[in-house]
């Protein structure tokens, strides 16, 4: 149980290093949140206890991505992200599947994160599956 704790931690910290890192070289405006809740059809969802679940997001004007944590109850809480139009995927883990459970959903849907904008709902698309 320690060691899905342990792991967990990690990548909440490499996740923030590399936003921290990406901002002294990413040069453009940018919002200083970008926090919200990941949906299908407009309806929260959540996901089960024990499943790492991470939302990669690609900056289409710079190409850069930034891998965002999800809640289990499909809330997301970033600082910075630069504004702009973004792709997506959503990548799925069980703790439990040793590297066997990673699925990988590509949202249907681009995105933009707007000056002066910090909620966002991020909708999966009417074809993802919980």
């Amino acid at each position: 149980m320690w060691k899905r704790s342990i792991i967990s931690a990690a990548i909440v910290i490499v996740v923030a290093i590399a936003c921290n890192s990406q901002r002294k070289s990413f040069d453009g405006p940018t919002v200083d949140a970008f926090n919200g809740r990941v949906t299908v059809d407009g309806k929260p969802v959540s996901f089960p206890a024990g499943e790492e679940v991470i939302l990669n997001v690609w900056h289409q004007e710079s190409s850069k991505m930034w891998g965002i944590p999800i809640q289990s109850d499909g809330t997301f809480k970033i600082g910075w992200m630069p504004i702009g139009t973004y792709t997506g995927q959503l990548i799925r883990a069980s703790k439990s599947s040793k590297g066997r459970g990673r699925n990988l959903y590509a949202l249907p849907n681009s995105f933009k994160i707007v000056d002066g904008q910090t909620e966002y709902l991020i909708d999966l698309g009417k074809d993802f599956k919980p």
